[in-house]
């Protein structure tokens, strides 16, 4: 529900997606009209959040967060409470800690969602010298082509926990790891098996 407010067209718009909701209160309510749930969100919208998203939500999941609508700002936030997470839970210093990107990622327009973007956003602005690892470059279909893909996502996971080494050793730690499946700039998708290895 919460990628619905998205003014990206990203595929969230798909029609099997669209036909199997239409009718629906999700469907009536966020998509075909923009809400703003953040000034003012509908009166029932805590109790949709429960019975609607909360059941689907990942493992270990159990809050939401709601942003500005927009992505910067949602990841700017997700940054500075992961990174002051780490320092409190490790007793280190928040400025020594550094956020790890993927190639091909664009996380916002602020300074930090810039530093933890593909090197190619990176190219005009003053940013952060923080880490980018390789995300896999998956053959489609998967099952056609698992082996090669397996490798793949070994040679990407092997290089992450490198950094990650490196970076703490140096007394730079990794303190959060910023990963969006789909985004505006690389368009690429890792496999949900890779994201999952990767937590």
């Amino acid at each position: 529900m919460l990628d619905l407010n998205c003014n990206l067209a990203l595929g969230y718009n798909h029609d099997a997606f669209i036909n199997s909701k239409m009718g629906t209160q999700v469907y009536d309510r966020f998509l075909q009209g923009k809400v703003d749930c953040t000034s003012v969100p509908p009166s029932d919208y805590a109790d949709m959040l429960r019975e609607i998203v909360m059941p689907i939500a990942p493992e270990g999941m159990s809050q939401v967060f709601l942003s500005d609508n927009s992505a910067t700002s949602a990841n700017d936030a997700a940054i500075s409470v992961a990174l002051f997470s780490y320092a409190m839970k490790h007793d280190k210093n928040y400025k020594n800690l550094c956020v790890l990107g993927h190639e091909g990622s664009s996380h916002g327009n602020s300074i930090a969602t810039i530093s933890c973007s593909d090197l190619l956003v990176q190219s005009d602005a003053p940013t952060y010298k923080w880490p980018i690892a390789p995300l896999p470059k998956v053959k489609y279909p998967y099952t056609h082509h698992t082996v090669e893909n397996e490798a793949e996502e070994l040679r990407c996971l092997n290089e992450t926990k490198r950094i990650i080494h490196a970076r703490k050793a140096a007394d730079n730690d990794v303190g959060a790891i910023i990963v969006e499946p789909i985004t505006a700039f690389g368009n690429r998708l890792a496999t949900p098996l890779f994201y999952k290895k990767l937590r």
